[in-house]
């Protein structure tokens, strides 16, 4: 009975580390530097088509975060490859991976306290 107690309770804890990982915030120079070290990494811009087509990263793919069909949209994304989030200053990509987290993508980076112009700085195509 110990044994399985034992058992029991590393799977939830491993379970419980494993979602808290899932979404992970990282700021400008972290952000940039894991995403040119993470093989197959989607790069997700949340930001509005018009903000997209006034400036973009080309390797970027547009979901508007503030589409009704945000949700459907980002179901079109591997579930299983690195999503990395961004949009103008870090509002709706903290918003947006909480939703990829909630719908099941496993590895999710957030920017957090820059946005798009930070990685255009940096030269992120």
């Amino acid at each position: 009975m110990k044994t399985l107690l034992a058992t029991f309770t590393f799977v939830i804890v491993l379970l419980a580390g494993t979602s808290l990982r899932a979404q992970e915030n990282l700021a400008p120079k972290d952000f940039i530097q894991k995403l040119k070290t993470t093989p197959n990494a989607q790069l997700l811009d949340v930001r509005t088509p018009n903000e997209w087509n006034a400036g973009k990263i080309a390797s970027s793919k547009c979901i508007n975060y503030n589409d009704p069909a945000f949700k459907e949209q980002v179901q079109k994304l591997d579930k299983n490859k690195p999503v990395f989030v961004y949009c103008a200053v870090g509002g709706r990509s903290t918003k947006a991976s909480q939703i990829l987290k909630e719908s099941g993508f496993k590895l999710i980076y957030n920017l957090q306290g820059g946005g798009y112009a930070d990685l255009a700085k940096e030269g992120i195509k």
